[in-house]
């Protein structure tokens, strides 16, 4: 028994050497790694220059264009024309898909700033200036603010600032449905100030408006309420008269 006791002791002794040394071997190591990271130059980036940026997903799908313009990209649905044929001609121009197609080559589809595209390719967020046109028609006007799509690039959505072509900006806050634009907060270069709900069978505008109002259509100041309907034509109409008369 005590022959058996001395061996797990000297057992036990040539472990804790190992682990001593092993030990020391470590905080040596720690001790140089220390002391080399602090002669080392840490290097840091002030400024990074590039033309265009694209981070892919886990898959190596393309999902974010960055740039002035946004660099092409080859998973982008609305730049590949028979994905563009297939996924909106058909549903946009059902009867006559050719059409849509025709239309489609005037549309602008560049961005300054950042694209973010899902899975399948669709563009869901644009953020920047210069804002890409929408797939169902070229703009009319120069969008610069953020716009979003639901999953099959149709926009439901933006806040910016729209210029026209004779220099003039207007503010605009929108949401759009299935049948185009739904609602809209907007300030206008005429000085209309207006909460704007459209409908199937017209729109109604809440709000105020300056002299001449082309919105509002009305040749004096008003504040109030009115009805359109399709084509334009005033259907109610409820003004707040103490503030009209100022």
């Amino acid at each position: 028994m005590e022959k058996e006791m001395l061996q797990r002791l000297t057992n036990l002794e040539k472990r804790y050497i190992a682990l001593k040394r092993m030990f020391g071997g470590v905080v040596t190591l720690l001790i140089f790694g220390m002391v080399g990271f602090g002669f080392t130059k840490m290097h840091t980036f002030d400024i990074i220059r590039a033309k265009g940026i694209i981070i892919e997903d886990e898959s190596g799908k393309d999902r974010i264009l960055i740039g002035a313009p946004i660099p092409f990209s080859k998973d982008r649905v609305r730049t590949d024309s028979s994905l563009v044929r297939k996924y909106w001609a058909s549903k946009i121009f059902p009867k006559n898909p050719d059409r849509f197609m025709e239309f489609y080559k005037t549309y602008d589809h560049s961005t300054n700033g950042m694209v973010v595209m899902n899975e399948a390719g669709f563009d869901r967020v644009l953020f920047g200036d210069q804002l890409a046109d929408s797939n169902t028609g070229d703009r009319n006007f120069e969008a610069a603010g953020i716009t979003w799509n639901d999953r099959l690039g149709f926009e439901m959505g933006g806040a910016g600032v729209n210029t026209g072509e004779d220099g003039k900006a207007r503010g605009v806050i929108g949401l759009d449905d299935a049948r185009g634009e739904a609602l809209h907060l907007v300030v206008l270069e005429d000085g209309t100030k207006a909460l704007i709900i459209g409908g199937a069978n017209g729109r109604l505008m809440i709000g105020m408006s300056d002299k001449d109002g082309q919105w509002f259509q009305n040749s004096e100041k008003f504040a109030g309420v009115k009805f359109f309907d399709n084509n334009g034509s005033l259907v109610w109409d409820q003004q707040m008269n103490s503030l009209n008369k100022k």
